[in-house]
């Protein structure tokens, strides 16, 4: 038996700031090492990451090209909590670059300003998983589930994610 296909969702960057781990091109390389068949490159509020990622492709060393999958980690300044955003093609993606716009312009340089509304007016063709914090409310989780369900998304999940904190 085989192990199925995995593919490291919500990876953050250096481009994510005081927050992101290592440069896109070095978790190309580790993708490559480990045969992973895809990533996901999610910056806080940003694509700048997926640039990189993507140039790194190309480089005759990679023992195997993962599949880059272009994402962002949308962060709310409502109470929402983030939600990672993989547009499903060339239109959803005009549109996650749309939402992102909105929120950088509505805001001081270098800071993001979106609320949930603000999703809902792009969230056609957009894949959303909801990235829950340690601590959450059931109820207020599951409306919030429901609300982007009956968006236009081209789907939703729940992200989980191992808390390595040594307990």
């Amino acid at each position: 038996m085989t192990a199925p296909a995995y593919a490291e969702i919500g990876i953050t960057t250096n481009f994510s700031f005081l927050r992101g781990g290592s440069h896109p091109q070095d978790y190309v390389h580790r993708a490559s090492e480990l045969r992973l068949p895809a990533i996901g490159i999610a910056d806080r509020n940003t694509l700048a990451g997926v640039v990189r990622a993507y140039s790194e492709l190309g480089n005759p060393e990679l023992a195997c090209r993962p599949r880059l999958l272009i994402g962002t980690r949308l962060v709310f300044n409502d109470g929402t909590p983030d939600i990672l955003a993989y547009p499903r093609d060339r239109d959803a993606y005009g549109r996650l670059c749309q939402l992102l716009t909105r929120g950088k312009r509505a805001a001081a340089k270098g800071e993001c300003h979106l609320g949930l509304g603000d999703l809902m007016d792009f969230s056609d063709g957009q894949l959303l998983a909801l990235a829950l914090p340690h601590r959450f409310e059931t109820t207020k989780a599951f409306r919030l589930l429901a609300r982007l369900r009956e968006s236009r998304a081209g789907g939703v999940w729940l992200a989980a994610s191992l808390l390595h904190r040594g307990d």
